[in-house]
């Protein structure tokens, strides 16, 4: 299990470093100035060693490097100057080194994330409907912010300081075998434990990291719910009741974090101990050498100065290490999504939808959200080409779930939708959505202006096309006595909130005109308006389906009178009546009760 975790782990870091190796020109430049920083910090420790060899009355090593680089150093004195000014010398490469380093390093991690957040958002568009359904709000919030912002430091980490504190680490213990290659490799047996209860340790951050996140998507779930709900939760006096929920979701993340800590705080611990008793025991060790001759005083101060070093980029490392275990469940949720393929997609031969010409067909439809969610059965509907047809009957009949198959937002568990009696799977999905504009009970508004928010639909449309939808839409004038002044260009706020809600659906109304679509779908556009907004909303509703094939939902059965049929639906029934206002109510069926109910006779 151990062994599938960690190959795991690894097959996960390798997609991600994959986002880099597009770079990978950068990504070597950066490898190759983190291994010249390395490498040069390591010689500086045996620059020192030769230096203390010259101090304590051997000076011919130390003379015979300076001698390499055209320097002369008859003595130990002159022997440091001589260092001293190679050093000198050289800082400004090392400083330009350890800049390039550091720059690319932090140059590849930003350009990953944003290509992987690119990536991200552009597959969670295409997923289909259903998976946007079924996916809680505070769940999606959590991928969307805290498992991507994680995802920032993961690049971070692996460019920063995984790729790079290793290869410091590396060259200071290099210069361990140089100094004196026994104390180096008794130096390692006693590292190869360590590193492997720290190892073990992180495997349990990581765990607790995963639970931690999701402690987190509940946590941000019940807080979405509270915000959203807060008018029914002061309706019914409930605060202290949704207060007492949140805070046993608040405590539940408290704890998931305070384990995750404790793990963390152990390997941090570990870590510390080790190294201490890493270099005490170099010194002890170190010291009964000397006293045997068998290591000379120089070589063990230069070593234990390349052992701090060593160990010092190693914690760093290891610190690293230990921040990737704890990100990467965020990684795993990450790609989660990443890798679940949209199941809305074009057959390999599909074709360019054509306008439709005479019929619209659904053909033994069933279909079901999920098991035991059956919501329509073998459903028949025809739609004629340029007639109003209308949908009504009682909650769950599967009304709204037609529109939702007219334009493939989702696809019949069996049977088929026909265009034409060409079954629409065999047309590219987005060719099938121009064809098709759709007016929502609560239309949304983008965060711009009500220019922008027409023009949606027809990016390219001008700013007369778009005068000319809004009059059509009975909303110029509206439009231009809004206070400010500025006519087209008022931003319409959060979801269209400084709009009255007759006025955002006109905006609706007018997006849906200008798009010129030939199939128009209305899922309740007057049920939630007063009566004065109504009286607007049916007028430019009249504008909008001229000339157009008209599916409509409505509750409120004023909305659909002059509909060319309507259909009535019952729960698990399908159709169990069709006509005209007229007739049905003649006939005195389930519509004559619904019309009765609202006393429209």
């Amino acid at each position: 299990m151990d062994r599938d975790r960690r190959w795991h782990d690894f097959r996960l870091l390798g997609r991600m470093a994959a986002f880099g190796w597009r770079y990978r020109a950068r990504w070597l430049a950066m490898l190759g100035a983190t291994a010249a920083v390395g490498g040069l910090t390591g010689a500086l420790f045996f620059f020192m060693h030769l230096l203390l060899q010259a101090l304590m009355g051997h000076p011919e090593k130390l003379a015979a490097l300076l001698t390499m680089v055209g320097m002369q150093a008859p003595d130990a004195v002159s022997g440091m100057r001589g260092l001293g000014l190679v050093m000198l010398a050289l800082s400004p490469v090392m400083g330009l080194l350890a800049y390039a380093a550091f720059y690319l390093g932090s140059w590849m991690g930003h350009r990953c994330m944003q290509d992987l957040r690119a990536t991200f958002v552009a597959h969670l568009i295409e997923l289909e409907l259903a998976f946007h359904s079924q996916l809680t709000k505070g769940d999606l919030l959590t991928r969307l912010t805290g498992d991507l912002q994680t995802m920032q430091r993961i690049f971070a980490t692996i460019y920063g300081k995984i790729m790079q504190r290793p290869a410091a680490a590396i060259g200071a213990i290099v210069s361990l075998f140089v100094i004196d290659w026994r104390a180096a490799c008794v130096v390692i047996f006693l590292l190869l434990p360590m590193l492997a209860t720290v190892g073990a340790l992180l495997r349990r951050v990581r765990q607790r990291s995963r639970r931690a996140r999701e402690r987190m998507a509940d946590n941000l779930a019940a807080l979405e719910q509270i915000t959203s709900g807060i008018r029914v939760i002061k309706a019914m006096g409930s605060s202290v009741a949704e207060g007492e929920r949140y805070a046993r979701a608040n405590h539940r993340l408290f704890d998931a974090s305070m384990r995750l800590a404790r793990s963390r705080s152990v390997v941090d611990s570990l870590t510390s101990l080790a190294i201490f008793a890493i270099t005490g025991s170099a010194l002890v060790g170190g010291s009964w050498a000397i006293s045997r001759g068998w290591i000379t005083a120089d070589k063990l101060f230069a070593f234990i100065g390349a052992l701090g070093f060593a160990t010092s980029n190693l914690r760093a490392g290891n610190r690293a290490w230990g921040d990737l275990q704890e990100a990467l469940p965020s990684a795993e949720r990450v790609f989660e999504i990443l890798d679940r393929p949209s199941r809305i997609v074009d057959r390999p031969d599909a074709v360019d939808c054509p306008a439709p010409r005479s019929l619209i067909r659904l053909e033994g439809v069933h279909f079901a959200y999920g098991p035991g969610d059956e919501v329509l059965n073998r459903l028949d509907l025809d739609i004629p080409v340029g007639k109003t047809i209308a949908l009504v009957g009682e909650s769950g009949a599967g009304k709204s779930t037609i529109l939702n198959l007219l334009p493939r937002f989702y696809d019949p568990t069996a049977g088929r939708v026909t265009i034409d009696g060409v079954d629409i799977r065999s047309f590219r999905q987005r060719s099938l959505v121009a064809k098709v504009a759709i007016v929502q009970q609560d239309s949304f508004l983008f965060d711009d202006t009500i220019a922008a928010n027409i023009r949606y639909g027809r990016p390219e449309a001008s700013d007369a096309e778009i005068e000319t939808a809004a009059r059509r839409a009975h909303l110029h004038d509206t439009i231009i006595s809004l206070e400010g002044g500025l006519g087209y260009a008022t931003p319409v706020g959060d979801r269209g909130e400084r709009l009255s809600g007759g006025q955002r659906q006109r905006v609706a109304i007018a997006r849906a005109l200008l798009r010129d679509a030939p199939l128009l779908l209305l899922d309740e556009p007057t049920s939630a308006l007063d009566a004065d907004s109504e009286r607007h909303i049916q007028e430019a509703l009249g504008e909008l389906m001229k000339g157009r094939t008209s599916v409509i939902i409505a509750h409120r059965l004023s909305t659909i009178r002059h509909a060319d049929i309507i259909h009535v639906l019952g729960k698990g029934r399908g159709v169990i009546e069709s006509g005209t206002h007229r007739e049905l109510v003649e006939r005195g069926g389930e519509y004559a009760r619904l019309v009765s109910i609202q006393e429209l006779r």
